[in-house]
């Protein structure tokens, strides 16, 4: 059977657990694998860039937001890119120098994105990079990239969720291992994309 799309994964799901009568719960057994993913993956395929306009300390984060990866300040050569990032107590800290002029600092609270130093006037656009949830499978949204690059991974997860409702224990390492192979698998071809392709020429030392 193919996996095309969320019908087919849908009907994939009963067929391995040979149940036909979980039309009602095989959608909550795909949401749960879908929450999984987005907990355990970070693949290149999820870094999303966005712009958006400060006009304030006080930015909301992308509604997909899930991991930051950079934020830089677009066409201002004063400023140093990418904004450093700062953990909450330590923001604070510095917070409390006073600090004047352009964005240089940054941290993430709740659904916000907190600046330093406080902007007092004005506007500054921002370009977010970040991981982003992966889109969730649904009627109204068939595919995604992560069903088409990885279908296995959908199924051995839907599965997990189904073993677990129908108090199939003993199938359940048998998923999770399935799953842990594929993730492990992406993430080895996420890191790959990263490298520079081609042969690599070595490069002769001289002395004296």
């Amino acid at each position: 059977m193919a996996l095309a799309n969320y019908t087919d994964l849908k009907a994939a799901v009963s067929d391995w657990i040979n149940r036909q009568d979980l039309v009602s719960q095989i959608p909550d057994f795909i949401t749960m694998a879908e929450a999984r993913f987005n907990r355990d993956i970070r693949h290149n395929a999820m870094m999303k860039r966005e712009t958006t306009v400060a006009t304030s300390d006080y930015v909301t984060l992308p509604s997909d937001w899930l991991e930051h990866v950079s934020i830089t300040v677009s066409g201002d050569s004063s400023v140093s890119n990418p904004l450093t990032y700062l953990a909450n107590d330590e923001f604070y800290r510095v917070k409390l120098q006073g600090l004047t002029g352009a964005f240089r600092y940054y941290t993430i609270q709740e659904n916000n994105i907190l600046l330093l130093p406080a902007m007092s006037s004005g506007s500054t656009t921002l370009e977010i990079l970040y991981y982003a949830k992966i889109p969730a499978l649904s009627a109204s949204n068939a595919t995604n990239w992560l069903l088409t690059r990885a279908p296995d991974l959908y199924l051995y997860g839907s599965l997990l969720g189904a073993e677990a409702f129908l108090q199939n224990d003993e199938r359940l390492p048998l998923w999770s291992a399935a799953m842990k192979d594929v993730m492990d698998s992406l993430k080895m071809e996420s890191e790959r994309a990263k490298r520079p392709q081609g042969n690599l020429t070595a490069r002769r030392r001289t002395f004296g």
